[in-house]
């Protein structure tokens, strides 16, 4: 019951909020995140260590869910609609080549290479749908 009466007072001051404006006004957009599968449409990557790397700048850089964990990589894969299958020694390599850093346990982030890469990456992607 507490918890309608929460919803219904939130309502209450959303419609008031609503109310006060000037209907001729912009009401504030909300920036809607880009999906990962927007992100990596269209790109051709040279490896599979690329995506691993994109995967992981887009769950720690984008969504801010650091660090990262080998779920999020297989999950990432199949929400990306990446090409080919995802194989754990893909990520063995990416941390090899210094795009992601192992932090034990299971975890993993961005190496400063990695960070470059991904911003890289985002920037060469801008305007490409």
């Amino acid at each position: 019951m507490q918890k309608i009466l929460a919803q219904l007072l939130d309502h209450d001051k959303r419609i008031r909020t609503l109310e006060a404006c000037d209907v001729n006004s912009e009401i504030p957009k909300t920036e809607k995140e880009a999906t990962l599968a927007e992100i990596v449409h269209g790109k051709i990557f040279k490896s599979g260590q690329e995506k691993i790397a994109v995967i992981v700048g887009y769950y720690e850089l984008i969504l801010h869910q650091s660090p990262v964990n080998e779920t999020n990589i297989r999950t990432g894969w199949l929400k990306g609609k990446l090409d080919g299958k995802y194989r754990s020694n893909l990520l063995e390599r990416t941390v090899s080549d210094a795009l992601v850093r192992d932090l034990e346990n299971g975890a993993y982030d961005l190496s400063q290479t990695g960070e470059k890469f991904f911003n890289n990456f985002l920037k060469s992607n801008v305007g490409k749908a």
